[in-house]
């Protein structure tokens, strides 16, 4: 299913309004979130080139940026949906980044820090140069102690937490893989929560050494794709798969995957929904995943629909992408009017496509057909022949339409003129002879009242096979007129058959209409109009509109 059709089926099962009080509903729940503090430094520079000394490259400095990263993100994200937040979190003793953390913090989240002797506060720092707009990440420099918290610290942790786990309606934690989640913190977390949400990832300073499987019974957890697949040990097979292998070995029962361009899954209890991603352009995926991990895991602890979950998570996703680092937290008023924006684009890609199939049609139309259309009908008009059109619903539109037009729009201020007829516009006569002979027909019955040699028939028909057009070209062939199919889809009988077809060739009536009543009422008659230097009805349009 592509984006178009997958946002259409959300929107047709889930209106703003009912997604809006699920959001509202999770300001009662009362979370914990459990995780390391990082500080995540941005520096952006511009590359001179390689150095006249030494083997290296040279930089320009432009300036830098410094965002809460880690847990911090991801208890902001939480407050802007929660009913309270409280953090449990881990600093250095080497650098005091307290009252930078603190000066970061939502203000309804309640920090409690625990300080890790002889390590620094996890500090990543980043060298970025921006290039054509887009920023390329050159290199980490990473300021980390990855050693596991010492057992007195451990045992002060675990205290604190069976005292607060009780308290509170879901816990989160983000494990980095930094040494602040211990086995044994991890068995109290799974014992003494109600609902444990769980993101375990995967990066440069712990790579092969933490995977979710070290999880047993979490009650929701989130991860990408590359960490989905080192967790299982498969490269090669496919997320769904890979899916339910996590499943079959660890019994885990929901859990979501984010796959970056693929969108994302979601497994609960046994079946797999999938959705495709909502944004093309990235500017930076650090800090996604959290953000993912923050709203999706109070749904999925309220119950939610699992549909819904996966497209909230993935419109979350879709917003943290285009942030750069944890710059800014996710607010609930951003995340409505993303999925808002995101329902009015259906709408607008309908047109885009509309249009676009419109232009692809008329971009490959034979205009040589056309101008030989435009000649036969001069040719008519100058040796006073007669002009009959017809067609069915809207193709009967289009006939009345060119008959209007070339009995007045081309034909006016000229002494000689159009001779026109348009078998639809004799309703007595339709009906009549519908009601009384046969539908098939209306027009070939009119035929035989005045066709001559040499008169000129154009039958419109969207499909091509319409029996009372096809009827009525066969009466006009064998009466030595000459004979004009309009038609669209593969151009069907009348095209086969008739002297000369302007055939739009598209699967589709509408658009086949459409292009009928531009080439015929428009082009065709402003063709005629020049040849023939007709600019009387343009004066008149004139006066009309000055």
């Amino acid at each position: 299913m592509d984006n178009r059709e997958y946002i259409k089926e959300i929107r047709d099962k889930f209106s703003l309004e009912e997604i809006k009080n699920i959001l509202d509903s999770c300001g009662s729940k009362k979370v914990l979130v459990v995780g390391d503090t990082i500080i995540d430094e941005y520096c952006f520079v511009e590359p001179r080139g390689g150095s006249a000394k030494d083997p290296m490259m040279t930089v320009d400095y432009l300036n830098e940026e410094v965002y809460a990263g880690g847990i911090l993100a991801i208890a902001n994200h939480v407050s802007n949906f929660a009913g309270s937040v409280r953090l449990v979190t881990l600093l250095g003793d080497r650098a005091d980044f307290k009252n930078f953390v603190v000066s970061k913090l939502n203000k309804r989240i309640s920090p409690t820090f625990f300080v890790k002797d002889n390590s620094p506060t996890v500090r990543k720092r980043r060298y970025i140069r921006n290039t054509r707009n887009e920023n390329e990440k050159l290199f980490m420099i990473e300021d980390l102690n990855p050693s596991h918290i010492s057992e007195n610290l451990e045992k002060e942790i675990i205290a604190f937490l069976e005292r607060e786990l009780p308290n509170h309606d879901l816990v989160i934690v983000g494990d980095f893989g930094h040494g602040f989640i211990t086995d044994k913190i991890i068995k109290t977390l799974e014992e003494k929560s109600s609902y444990l949400a769980v993101n375990v990832q995967t990066n440069s300073a712990n790579l092969g050494f933490n995977y979710v499987t070290k999880y047993s019974n979490p009650s929701f957890l989130t991860m990408d794709g590359t960490e989905l697949a080192l967790a299982m040990g498969e490269k090669l097979k496919d997320f769904l798969t890979l899916m339910n292998t996590l499943h079959e070995r660890k019994k885990y029962n929901r859990f979501l995957v984010t796959l970056g361009k693929e969108g994302a899954a979601y497994f609960n209890h046994g079946k797999i929904h999938t959705s495709p991603a909502f944004v093309s352009k990235v500017t930076d995926i650090v800090g996604a995943g959290d953000a993912v991990l923050s709203v999706a895991s109070l749904l999925s602890l309220s119950e939610v629909e699992e549909e819904l979950i996966l497209f909230i998570a993935n419109c979350v996703g879709g917003i943290a992408v285009s942030i750069m680092g944890n710059e800014k937290s996710i607010a609930k008023e951003e995340l409505l009017a993303f999925i808002e924006e995101l329902y009015t684009s259906i709408d607008h890609r309908e047109i885009d496509y509309y249009f676009n199939s419109v232009n692809d049609t008329l971009n490959n139309l034979d205009k040589k057909n056309i101008f030989q259309f435009a000649e036969l009908l001069l040719e008519t008009y100058e040796k006073d022949k007669v002009i009959y059109v017809f067609g069915n619903g809207g193709s009967a539109a289009t006939a009345s339409h060119f008959c209007g037009d070339l009995v007045k729009g081309v034909s006016y201020g000229l002494d000689k003129r159009f001779r026109v007829i348009c078998l639809n516009d004799n309703t007595p006569a339709v009906m009549a002879i519908a009601n009384d002979i046969s539908y098939d027909d209306i027009f070939v019955e009119q035929l035989k009242n005045f066709l001559r040699k040499d008169d000129v028939v154009i039958g419109i028909s969207g499909s091509g096979n319409s029996i009372n057009v096809l009827k009525a070209i066969e009466y006009a062939n064998s009466a030595g007129a000459k004979t004009v199919a309009i038609c669209g889809y593969k151009g069907g009988k009348i095209k086969d058959i008739a002297s000369l077809a302007v055939h739009a060739e598209v699967n589709d009536m509408e658009i086949s209409e459409d292009i009928h009543n531009l080439v015929i009422t428009h082009c065709v008659k402003r063709i005629l109009t020049n040849r023939l230097n007709n600019t009387n009805v343009g004066e008149v349009y004139a006066k009309r509109v000055s």
